[in-house]
């Protein structure tokens, strides 16, 4: 039953055109149990608007362009929701702007009931929770420099908010419907409840201090598909990508998010679709099966394509929150985390590498800390454990890693041996290519979707000729390892596994060098081991 709360004049602040408008402050609220009070603002140029809902458990006051709504408290199990209509002018000239308001109930989903974690697979037109308090999956990493000198409690949260939201739709439609209310935080419980929408996507929910400082951000991956698992390598993978919504060979979405090594914040890949890329031809021993001129016409071909795919700094996400995918150097930080909370504070900026720097040692790093020198006072630390380390193993799940509750970054080996620090091994032979990616025939039989990367630039590239899947091993500290990761790493019909791969001038992609921490390429999680 539709009720007629409540009509009263409002200001004209517009000269009146031909048609009515009316415009809210925002388009959706969630209301704890208790219930409460929610304030919008209503902008209309006409003088008269009215209000009708659904709901009996709610009422309204009108002054000005402030509208209140009071919300009795709810003593269901469940939650429930208020479809508002605000209506301008009159019949035949009416317009209409709608606000949904959802009331928590005694229960909702809650998302961190098996632990706590960066990321939270979550269903579409669900209420669901999570505990803000804790950082990552907690106090099970307490290895890492940074646990060193912060803890895992969240301390002084005041309010949630959504950081950005986006599916796979580069003109934006759609985005607003992943989360379909503005995050709550309470204080209390020391939780977050949101409702999600009725779009699949990814979205970043953050808590804030009473400043605007953002103190941690989870990643809310919203998809109705069941993920299944699979057995390689004495591991159970996931049959897609971290954020993908498909493992379709054809479908943009199965490319899921990307990320740089260490860091936790999902970027988004490229919107563009796939295309078949050409691929130069070689002998069983691969040396190359062309003429001069047939490499040149192939390799103006790929270029060609090249620019079909490869979109620089796409913003195909809604939110307040400004996306830097370009050149944004790494800030450079005196002391132990080095620069992790800026990284922390700033889930929308690729930090590029620094250029600046006289040797290699962070040139393929965005982690920068000064408190280590070698003797001509050049910077040289770099922090090797955010999600895992070669020295004290790769086995368990970190406080940075970005992967939902009981899944971690792959460890070393997931996808073959790596005989030594910077040996790498070529793999070829467990991998079939397809129109637009590889299948891992040696392995679980998966595919793997050639989703591009972020590369030292902060531009993405090489989307259908490339992939580029992270591991936890990292090296780094001293001198060793030049701020790289153990990778695999795969360019059109090569591939090769190891941590910083420079392949043969006579290979196809001998131009890739991979393995760079600034790097954003994709994580195909594993199941936790203990």
């Amino acid at each position: 039953m539709m009720l007629s709360c409540s009509k009263q004049p409002a200001e004209i602040i517009y000269p009146e055109p031909d048609f009515a408008n009316v415009e809210l402050s925002s388009q959706s609220a969630i209301v704890e149990r208790e219930g409460g009070v929610k304030e919008i603002f209503v902008v209309s140029n006409r003088a008269l608007w009215s209000v009708e809902c659904n709901a009996e458990w709610v009422d309204f006051s009108i002054e000005g362009h402030s509208l209140k709504i009071y919300v009795d408290r709810n003593d269901t199990e469940e939650s429930r929701m208020a479809i508002i209509d605000i209506l301008a002018g009159s019949d035949p000239d009416t317009a209409k702007a709608r606000f949904k308001l959802t009331q928590l109930g005694q229960s909702a989903v809650d998302l961190s009931a098996e632990g706590t974690a960066n990321c939270y697979i979550c269903p579409t037109e669900t209420t669901v929770m999570f505990r803000a308090d804790i950082k990552g999956n907690g106090l099970n990493d307490g290895r890492s420099r940074y646990m060193a000198t912060y803890n895992a409690e969240i301390a002084s949260a005041s309010y949630a908010d959504v950081v950005w939201e986006a599916t796979y739709d580069g003109d934006k439609t759609r985005s607003t419907h992943i989360i379909e209310s503005t995050p709550v935080y309470c204080p209390e419980q020391r939780c977050i409840y949101l409702t999600t929408g009725d779009i699949e996507g990814n979205a970043l929910v953050a808590v804030y201090d009473g400043s605007g400082k953002l103190l941690w951000s989870w990643h809310l991956w919203v998809t109705d598909a069941e993920i299944a698992l699979s057995e390689a390598n004495g591991l159970q993978w996931m049959d897609r990508n971290l954020g993908a919504l498909s493992n379709d060979s054809d479908d943009i979405a199965n490319r899921g998010m990307l990320y740089q090594w260490g860091r936790k914040e999902p970027f988004l890949p490229s919107p563009a679709e796939y295309v078949e890329m050409p691929t130069h031809s070689y002998d069983e021993d691969y040396n190359l099966m062309e003429s001069e001129e047939e490499y040149a016409a192939i390799q103006a071909e790929i270029e060609a394509k090249r620019i079909e795919v490869n979109i620089n700094n796409p913003q195909t996400g809604n939110g307040p929150y400004e996306w830097q995918y370009v050149g944004y150097p790494a800030p450079v930080a005196l002391n132990a985390p080095g620069n992790i909370e800026y990284a922390l504070e700033h889930p929308t900026t690729l930090l590029a590498c620094r250029t600046d720097i006289p040797i290699g040692e962070y040139i393929f790093d965005w982690y920068m800390q000064q408190d280590l020198m070698n003797t001509s006072g050049v910077m040289m630390q770099s922090q090797s454990e955010l999600w895992g380390d070669a020295e004290a193993g790769t086995d368990y799940k970190t406080i940075f890693d970005p992967c939902p509750v009981g899944y971690c970054v792959p460890p070393r080996g997931a996808f073959g041996n790596i005989p030594s620090e910077y040996a790498c091994t070529f793999v070829s032979d467990e991998w079939t290519k397809e129109a637009y990616g590889w299948r891992w025939t040696g392995g679980n039989g998966d595919f793997f979707p050639a989703s591009g990367n972020y590369d030292v630039s902060g531009l993405i590239g090489e989307t259908s000729e490339k992939m580029l899947y992270w591991t936890a091993e990292s090296f780094g500290n001293g001198t060793s390892g030049f701020g790289k990761a153990a990778t695999l790493f795969v360019a059109f019909n090569d591939i090769y596994y190891g941590i910083y791969p420079l392949l043969d001038a006579t290979v196809a992609g001998s131009w890739y060098s991979y393995g760079a921490r600034a790097y954003g390429a994709s994580v195909r999680c594993v199941k936790e081991q203990r």
